[in-house]
């Protein structure tokens, strides 16, 4: 038993509990979406309605992204840091310049401006291949569906909500590439095993499978799936969580605002009136 605790095999029970975590809560919400009949659902109504119920939920939101993998890699130091994309502090004397230095990965610049061209061009590359992507499937659906392509839109999101997922996201992610990194060694392999612990994650959320049937609604999902993929690649590339956070922000609010707001707005042109809200 001891040799459990900290080893391999306790990373991968805690990415277990994590994954039943995020199972569990989203298919109550979805009987809860559903009129879910009985005391349970009443229970779940009740709680959700109350006064504090959406400062409560963000705590919750923020103890499970951030505070679960903070609490295996860092206290229970099971893991390594390294493999969720925080590089270690190596040095004899350490200046505050040195740490910043390393922990973005600069240390050593003709190195790292080797792997950033690429992650770079990778992530310009990412942006032009959604745009056309996303043309080509909301142009498709407006010919095919023009009377539900007139009737939507989305809100713009504000850039610090954009950027609090992206950080959610991004560290949640890394936390489940951690333990098959770990249990392989190899980031290429960990990466692309982590990569399909989160598309697990998705299917077995009963709002993702309702969603990716519907349309327009599938494109969003979709989109963050291209995000996984993406910040994975990049991830692979260059070892570095904050990277994958900033590429993943900055790709997010250009979607938000921008390409998927005007394919919308090209199918439904002057005839739109009524307006509905998109939700994950």
């Amino acid at each position: 038993m001891e040799r459990f605790w900290g080893s391999e095999a306790e990373l991968g029970l805690w990415i277990a509990i994590s994954i039943a975590l995020y199972v569990t809560v989203t298919n109550l919400d979805w009987h809860m979406r559903t009129g879910w009949a009985g005391w349970p659902g009443q229970a779940l109504r009740w709680m959700k309605r109350g006064r504090y119920a959406s400062w409560l939920g963000e705590v919750l939101r923020l103890l499970y992204y951030v505070g679960l993998p903070y609490a295996v890699i860092v206290l229970r130091r099971t893991g390594q840091p390294a493999y969720m994309g925080i590089p270690p502090l190596e040095g004899d004397s350490l200046t505050v310049s040195r740490i910043v230095l390393l922990l973005l990965g600069l240390a050593h610049p003709v190195e790292a401006w080797r792997t950033l061209g690429p992650a770079l061009g990778l992530t310009a590359g990412t942006l032009v291949l959604a745009a056309i992507l996303c043309w080509w499937y909301a142009r498709s659906l407006c010919a095919l569906l023009p009377n539900v392509a007139s009737t939507m839109s989305v809100k713009p999101i504000p850039w610090w909500i954009a950027f609090r997922e992206a950080v959610y996201l991004q560290v949640h992610w890394a936390f489940y590439r951690s333990g098959p990194i770990l249990l392989t060694g190899d980031f290429y392999n960990g990466t692309a095993l982590g990569l399909a612990l989160i598309c697990l994650e998705w299917f077995l959320n009963p709002a993702w499978r309702a969603a990716l049937r519907q349309p327009f609604r599938a494109e969003v999902h979709l989109s963050l799936l291209g995000l996984a993929l993406t910040t994975a690649l990049l991830f692979s590339i260059t070892h570095l969580l904050w990277l994958t956070i900033l590429v993943h922000w900055v790709l997010a609010l250009i979607y938000a605002r921008h390409i998927f707001p005007a394919h919308l707005s090209a199918c439904a042109g002057p005839l739109s009136t009524n307006v509905q809200r998109i939700n994950e």
